[in-house]
């Protein structure tokens, strides 16, 4: 409740509102164009790992599996090739599981 009140108070205050609103152009836009190039520019290649997992159950005696991690930017591609053409059928694949990091 307290919180509310302080912030009704400073969103009351036009020349308080004022002169965050000129930081933001002065300060922060300048500062986020310098600094974006520094983080969004960078790429680190995905280590990779392929393994034959057995199942389970199943009618195959194992799979082949490919994971992938310590990637940036966090969206990447990754296909099966057989005979250097991109297999679309008996291929699972899952989402990117978070590591925490």
């Amino acid at each position: 409740e307290e919180g509310v009140k302080y912030a009704e108070n400073l969103n009351k205050n036009q020349a308080f509102l004022q002169q965050l609103k000129a930081e933001v152009d002065t300060f922060c836009r300048h500062n986020a164009q310098v600094l974006d190039s520094s983080v969004r520019d960078k790429a680190v290649k995905p280590k990779v790992t392929l393994s034959s997992v057995k199942q389970a159950e199943g009618n195959h005696p194992a799979v082949l599996m490919c994971s992938a991690y310590e990637f940036y930017p966090e969206k990447i591609k990754v296909s099966w090739l057989r005979d250097g053409k991109v297999m679309t059928s008996e291929v699972t694949s899952t989402m990117e599981m978070a590591d925490g990091n």
